[in-house]
């Protein structure tokens, strides 16, 4: 049982129970109908991944790579919340982190975008977990929860919300990680999956995963913003930030930054989550090296040799955390 307010309104919501309220503007990675068709199936009984699949592989193959590929739970397979916690999936998506999160553990998955929140449910049900999933469709920032959460999941959504919201990008950014720790029970945990505005693949070319293009969203936010408005009209409402950035935006919130993780070759499809600072540098400087790719569709980079060199570089600087890809960030309430 969970206990929220949304639009005045109280509620109450068993286990395997939807709350849904009218949608706004909301996230949307496939058109509404394909949703409809892929849930329709699913319903029908064939097998989530594979109606995934095979409405995707040959005509999104990165999509259907994001959506169904075991590796998107990796983080907390290696740091898995301790037995029967209680979760909130903040933009819970197509279920990628709720739904395997589901099998030891209370899961709130809260999903803005209706059609993905339908999906998720009748993949849930088909995996026998939906008992074990509060279904919520609304906007984080108009729920307020009375129940506190012992992690709190954030993947891949942070650098989102000021697209649906207004003001100060970052200012939005801080207000979601404070109404996110103040939801947090005792010893509870916030984790952030986002990638890194500094990452090296950046900084050699890659298109930046959000707005398509390279060489604008791995600048500081007012250069960046001005370069995106003289290509397209438009404010920059997607952003990034360095490790130190988050580092900042967090201590704002009231969170105190307890972990910082590199993940490689991105928090999507990670291959190696490493600890930072000295573990990323001697993972690099030894040897290894996860081939990198472009966030918009998938494709490896043509600059895998840049990469590897410059990552050895960077490592025998004890430097080479600050240019990884991605990010899992992991905080506490400042004060507990």
């Amino acid at each position: 049982m969970i206990d929220f307010s949304h639009s005045a309104r109280q509620v109450r919501l068993s286990a395997g129970e939807t709350f849904a309220s009218e949608p706004r503007a909301c996230y949307r990675d496939a058109p509404e109908e394909d949703l409809r068709s892929l849930t329709a199936q699913v319903e029908a009984g064939i097998p989530w991944r594979e109606a995934v699949r095979q409405r995707y592989s040959r005509s999104r193959p990165w999509l259907s790579r994001i959506v169904t590929d075991p590796s998107r739970d990796l983080f907390f397979r290696l740091h898995p919340p301790p037995p029967a916690s209680r979760v909130l999936d903040i933009g819970a998506g197509w279920g990628q982190t709720a739904l395997p999160l589901a099998r030891a553990n209370d899961v709130t998955a809260l999903e803005p975008t209706p059609e993905r929140l339908s999906f998720l449910r009748a993949a849930a049900a088909q995996e026998g977990l939906a008992g074990r999933i509060h279904f919520v469709g609304a906007d984080f920032f108009e729920v307020d929860f009375a129940t506190r959460f012992d992690l709190v999941a954030c993947i891949g959504v942070l650098e989102w919300t000021p697209k649906f919201r207004l003001g100060d990008p970052r200012d939005v950014q801080v207000d979601f990680l404070r109404r996110a720790g103040a939801i947090l029970a005792p010893k509870g945990s916030l984790v952030v999956g986002i990638e890194n505005r500094l990452g090296l693949k950046y900084q050699l070319g890659a298109r930046d995963d959000h707005i398509g293009v390279p060489g604008i969203a791995n600048l500081e936010y007012p250069e960046a913003d001005r370069k995106w408005r003289a290509l397209t009209g438009e404010p920059l409402r997607s952003v990034t930030h360095s490790r130190a950035g988050l580092a900042a935006m967090f201590s704002e919130a009231g969170l105190k930054v307890t972990a910082c993780y590199a993940a490689f070759p991105d928090y999507k499809l990670p291959q190696a989550i490493l600890r930072a600072g000295s573990e990323v540098d001697r993972f690099l400087s030894g040897g290894n090296f996860v081939p990198e790719h472009d966030g918009i569709d998938g494709d490896l980079l043509p600059f895998q040799e840049e990469l590897k060199s410059g990552y050895r570089v960077l490592a025998a600087r004890g430097a080479a955390t600050e240019a990884a890809p991605s990010f899992f960030m992991v905080a506490e309430a400042a004060g507990h």
